[in-house]
């Protein structure tokens, strides 16, 4: 609770500014659900669903009349990639297992098609080092090897003198794209512990890799111009790209990563675009490609800016903000307090989200590049046990949760009023 006049004042400031938010959880939803349907092919590298993903955003931007920086929404950009727009088959002693649900396929992997022996390494060669000195003392040929423990450092690196590895997983395995950038020698499978057959002896794998050096895609950007300080901005933003398709069986929608943070991007633009709402400063929707890359896009906006990097005096970015049943995490807290104190003075006053929670730098999402040269930037994500999906098929819009939807939008324009008014 907020003493005094001060207090009152914004207490009163809220009330009224709430009541003219006009956020629309309908709308978000609808755009949850066109983002993740398989006509964008889970916003990857395959079938251009990227590129499918980034006109509709654009369509939405310019039905919303907001404007662009040069004559097109789009930034373009490209980087190397390596895909799998052919079929998957992996049997194991025969029982055929299911591309996404039962494994991955590393991002890196080369094409493969072929029968080999399946040799289990003991469970004491458990992480990087010991599986490395276990290979300089033996020898396998035509073999995949099968693995427990921790190889977070070599996953997807080239182990000369074996065709594969297999890593077994307890749930179903998580694939990501960050290290799509080659093609390595060796193939790595993440299989879950319950899809492998007992004693299994033989594996036959066949898949088709395209790897293409100069992928081209896109950042959508647009801004809604302030009336009192225009060459001052506050940006949104957020990635729309997901992992795609890991060959023609398994697509990846990514509902809660990110097209939950794509909504909501979308849905902000949809309200400062409408007259009454118009900001006194400029406002930024950026929404990023390549994010599951790397930070691609995010980096290349950040080296290539379509206005001066010093003009933005705030930048959130959102991604992964369809829970907040436990309240939401502000990244890159302790680095500015004095925002994150604003943040938990607003949310007190207006009892939007349940919890505010600080944390630490960290470089997990497109807030870092912006970061690293100067900008006050933070990555705000909800926190919550009602959607738990993270790089699986499951992450789709089947009853998507968006906990705590309406009291983030509503506390992220709270925020960005308090921030005009200093």
């Amino acid at each position: 609770m907020i003493a005094g006049s001060r207090g009152l004042f914004l207490l009163l400031f809220l009330s009224a500014t709430v009541s003219i938010q006009a956020q629309d959880i309908d709308y978000a939803r609808q755009t949850l659900n066109k983002l993740t349907g398989n006509s964008f092919h889970g916003r990857g590298y395959v079938k251009d669903g990227d590129y499918k993903a980034a006109q509709y955003i654009a369509s939405l931007f310019a039905k919303q009349g907001l404007t662009a920086f040069t004559d097109s929404y789009f930034q373009p950009y490209a980087f190397p990639v390596n895909t799998f727009p052919g079929r998957i088959n992996l049997i194991i002693d025969g029982h055929q297992l299911k591309a996404g649900e039962d494994f991955v396929i590393s991002s890196s992997a080369p094409a493969v098609d072929g029968n080999f022996t399946l040799q289990f390494v003991p469970d004491s060669i458990n992480n990087t080092e010991l599986l490395l000195a276990f290979l300089q003392d033996n020898k396998f040929s035509n073999s995949f090897l099968l693995v427990k423990g921790d190889f977070k450092k070599l996953y997807g690196q080239t182990v000369p003198g074996i065709n594969g590895i297999i890593l077994l997983t307890e749930k179903t395995p998580f694939w990501h794209v960050s290290n799509s950038g080659e093609v390595t020698a060796t193939v790595w499978v993440k299989v879950k512990k319950e899809s492998l057959p007992a004693n299994a002896k033989t594996i036959r794998l066949k898949a088709k890799n395209k790897f293409i050096p100069d992928y081209p895609t896109q950042n959508v950007i647009a801004f809604v111009e302030g009336k009192r300080q225009p060459d001052r901005f506050i940006v949104f933003s957020a990635h729309y790209d997901h992992l795609g398709m890991m060959g023609k069986q398994a697509i990846y929608p990514g509902a809660n990563d990110n097209a939950s943070g794509t909504a909501m991007l979308l849905d902000l633009a949809r309200h400062y675009s409408l007259p009454e709402n118009q900001p006194d400063y400029s406002i930024v929707f950026m929404a990023f490609s390549g994010e599951e890359k790397g930070l691609k896009g995010s980096t290349f906006y950040a080296d290539h800016p379509l206005f001066p990097l010093e003009q933005i005096g705030l930048l959130i970015n959102l991604d992964m903000v369809g829970t907040g049943s436990e309240g939401i995490t502000i990244v890159n807290a302790t680095v500015f307090p004095e925002l994150f104190a604003l943040f938990e003075k607003v949310n007190a006053a207006g009892e939007f989200v349940k919890e505010v929670k600080s944390r630490g730098e960290s470089c997990n999402s497109d807030h870092c590049p912006f970061y690293e040269k100067g900008v006050q930037a933070i990555f705000i994500y909800t926190r919550g046990k009602e959607h738990l999906s993270y790089h699986v098929p499951s992450d789709d819009a089947k009853d998507f949760p968006f906990t705590a939807y309406n009291g983030l939008f509503k506390l992220l324009i709270a925020v960005v009023e308090e921030t005009e008014n200093q």
